[in-house]
């Protein structure tokens, strides 16, 4: 082969190497808080803007769709993207984006609760398991988020607070979607989820059970995406 011919073939070659992509795997940990408190379940008592006194004892949610943008215009979305996120299970606190690009951060976006096609696609393994507790039936669909406790304040006979949020059928869609801007190059995310952003909406003396889809999950479901940063 001609001397000039390797030698361009070099270069290209070199070329191609240079602007391959580098990859990584983006762990994402979640922090369930009550303010500025780690959550801590059925033991602590918390205070809300509305001087409920509340003790959580059951914290579940669905994060699903996850997508990242970087700060040269390309985004990451996760292939089965869906994770049970349970407060008693630390486990499921954190799961990985596998094979993401490693650039610069500009956006995390991803849905509270689950899509329409996940409820009816008749996948029923892994986080999505009906014996793990967030599924009603197949005309109600999956839980997208579920949050039990006892406050003094609630009018319940044993002063229980039941909030089972979902729904996906037309006018009953309870799916969230959360946007959250940061500027980071980094191989982790921490996702605080501060509970006190959504029961400091509610007054639990009138409201302390919603358990079916309905206008009033989506009032709920538009509390509680406001639960989420990074921290």
């Amino acid at each position: 082969m001609n001397k000039s011919l390797v030698f361009i073939s070099l270069v290209v070659s070199a070329l191609c190497l240079s602007f391959q992509q580098k990859m990584r795997d983006i762990n994402v940990i979640i922090q369930p808080t009550f303010k500025n408190e780690n959550l801590v379940l059925d033991n602590v008592k918390y205070v809300t803007d509305k001087n409920d006194t509340v003790t959580i004892s059951t914290f579940k949610f669905y994060i699903s769709n996850v997508e990242v943008e970087f700060e040269n215009g390309t985004s990451y979305k996760e292939p089965q993207s869906y994770h049970l996120i349970d407060s008693e299970n630390e486990k499921s606190l954190q799961f990985q984006l596998k094979n993401a690009p490693d650039l610069k951060i500009k956006q995390l976006t991803f849905n509270i609760g689950l899509d329409s096609a996940t409820n009816v696609s008749g996948n029923l393994e892994g986080d999505l398991d009906p014996l793990l507790g967030m599924y009603w039936a197949w005309n109600s669909g999956y839980i997208n988020m579920k949050l039990e406790g006892k406050s003094s304040s609630c009018k319940s006979v044993k002063k229980e607070f039941q909030f089972h949020i979902g729904g996906y059928l037309p006018n009953q869609n309870a799916l969230q979607r959360v946007v959250i801007d940061f500027s980071k190059n980094t191989s982790e995310i921490q996702l605080k989820v501060d509970i006190s952003k959504w029961l400091d909406e509610v007054a639990l003396k009138q409201k302390n059970s919603i358990m079916i889809p309905g206008d009033t999950a989506i009032e709920m479901s538009n509390y509680y995406k406001n639960m989420f940063s990074i921290n």
